[in-house]
């Protein structure tokens, strides 16, 4: 550890977030989590690491990490024979937890006085995105799907469409009038999200697919996002839960 640099880092298809006393770490090749609590344990062994609020002393992180019979080195090599961490020359990269806009309002607003309107082309759109998101989710790995819409935005985003929240309501609002006719959203984050996404790609809108995690109890989570506009949740809800990968 020369000059005070951290050996290791995150893999590439690892995430970082920090919940209360925990960090937690989302695998996306293998669709699992691993938290790690105090939240600063490893700060000092991993790039990036978040530290403790009041350091206990002037002493290197990591020497502080193996003080006293700490986990740190048991959790290092269990993340690091996982392959969830490498080495400092490797091809990983900083365990820096994601920064997102707070959440301060939704695009989900039912207006009583005005029936929601959809189109035969809505339906269209709709039963395609929800074949394509349910064939998806049933074949292939998480960390595929993730790749295959962070390609396409990559691809299309050029041709996006400027930020029009009028038209976005009147999309979603189609959209939410025609998904009971599909499937129901309890428990259903992840075909309600990615069949979001498809179906407003096909109209030229590219925003953020969110995935979140909560500690006391664990629950992971994710919606759609762009800004401070929520698409298909709620302010008070994803306040619950802390961001670890956006696509």
């Amino acid at each position: 550890m020369e000059g005070g640099e951290a050996p290791y880092l995150l893999a590439p298809h690892v995430h970082l977030c920090v919940c209360g006393r925990h960090a937690v770490l989302m695998d996306l090749r293998r669709d699992r989590y691993v938290a790690a609590q105090p939240a600063h344990l490893l700060a000092g062994w991993v790039s990036g690491w978040p530290e403790a609020e009041a350091p206990l002393e002037a002493a290197p992180a990591a020497a502080r990490a193996d003080r006293g019979g700490s986990p740190a080195p048991a959790l290092l090599s269990k993340l690091l024979a996982q392959g969830m961490l490498v080495g400092s020359a490797g091809t990983g990269r900083r365990a820096t937890p994601l920064a997102l806009p707070i959440a301060q309002r939704t695009l989900l607003e039912f207006d009583f006085d005005r029936p929601p309107v959809a189109r035969a082309a809505d339906l269209r759109r709709f039963a395609l995105a929800w074949a394509r998101a349910r064939s998806a989710l049933a074949m292939r790995p998480i960390h595929s799907i993730v790749a295959g819409v962070r390609a396409r935005k990559s691809h299309q985003l050029r041709a996006a469409r400027a930020a029009d929240p009028a038209r976005e309501r009147a999309l979603l609002m189609a959209f939410v009038h025609l998904r009971p006719l599909f499937y129901t959203v309890r428990r259903a984050c992840l075909l309600d999200c990615l069949t979001l996404v498809h179906f407003l790609a096909a109209s030229g809108v590219y925003p953020e697919w969110v995935f979140g995690v909560r500690t006391a109890p664990f629950d992971a989570h994710c919606w759609v996002q762009r800004g401070e506009e929520l698409f298909n949740d709620t302010p008070d809800r994803v306040r619950q839960y802390s961001p670890i990968l956006l696509v």
